[in-house]
């Protein structure tokens, strides 16, 4: 089963938590300290690897079914997002939704980097 790196509305207690099924909660954790971190048009999160001079972005893994991935959680996901692998703390891979390197219609970002978390960012929106 795939490993899914969850960073936004699809979090435990998230509105799209409903998007995982009954996918077990593996961690808590945080991505490797090499991605930019942004809201789009203040609706959803999107990672954006930019190698140095990222942040560790904070999330949680899940380990869902080809099934549960290929025919809820990815339909759900928006636009300007795009499946990728990236590297948690631990040195470890992933899969995750980041921004998709070319979308001519992606609304605006604000880089959330700082915050480093999604619900940090909402609670202070």
């Amino acid at each position: 089963m795939p490993l899914m790196f969850l960073n936004g509305t699809a979090m435990s207690d998230g509105a799209d938590h409903h998007l995982v099924g009954g996918a077990p909660p593996i961690a808590r954790t945080t991505t490797a300290p090499r991605y930019r971190f942004h809201a789009v048009d203040g609706r959803y999160p999107a990672l954006e690897d930019v190698g140095d001079g990222g942040v560790a972005v904070q999330g949680e893994v899940y380990d869902l079914s080809y099934e549960q991935l290929r025919e809820v959680l990815l339909p759900g996901e928006p636009d300007g997002l795009e499946l990728g692998v990236i590297e948690l703390a631990d040195g470890s891979g992933s899969l995750a939704m980041v921004l998709r390197r070319e979308y001519a219609q992606l609304p605006p970002l604000t880089d959330i980097s700082q915050q480093a978390s999604w619900r940090t960012y909402q609670e202070q929106a």
